[in-house]
């Protein structure tokens, strides 16, 4: 849900919902979260917006409020390397600001080489197996927030 902020398709109001409401109904009744569950699924993300960041901070989960795209990237590298967005939001967004070889950081490198490594790779297993790694690297690289 926290990645919600940064990824082109935004905040899923219904799923901020549904995680309050299991948050309640499991015995958790912070003020923030009781807010959310209480939200209709239908309403506009840009209205939830606050309560669900107000939740998220309320279960130690702070979203920066980002605007430029080097922000919105790290707030990426960290959600895929700890708390294991799916490659393919990390891959758009990577391929969209990797800079030329040579102006390339360690880390950028290293992804470059292991997506590569990814798409040459044969089987399911071997194409995890190298996302595990991407996931490593990134957690060597970036901090946890």
């Amino acid at each position: 849900m926290a990645i919600d902020f940064v990824i082109p398709a935004g905040l899923h109001v219904d799923d901020a919902v549904r995680v309050a409401e299991d948050l309640v109904a499991s015995g958790f009744e912070g003020e923030a979260t009781l807010d959310v569950a209480i939200l209709d699924r239908n309403s506009v993300g840009s209205d939830a917006e606050r309560l669900v960041r107000a939740m998220l901070s309320e279960h130690g989960i702070e979203v920066q409020v980002t605007g430029e795209e080097d922000a919105r990237y790290g707030v990426l590298l960290r959600a895929f390397g700890y708390w294991d967005l799916s490659i393919r939001y990390l891959e758009e967004s990577f391929y969209a600001r990797i800079p030329e070889w040579d102006d390339q950081d360690p880390l950028d490198r290293a992804l470059v080489t292991m997506l590569d490594e990814r798409d040459h790779a044969t089987t399911p297993a071997e194409r995890d197996a190298v996302v595990r790694r991407m996931r490593a690297v990134v957690r060597k690289h970036v901090a946890a927030g």
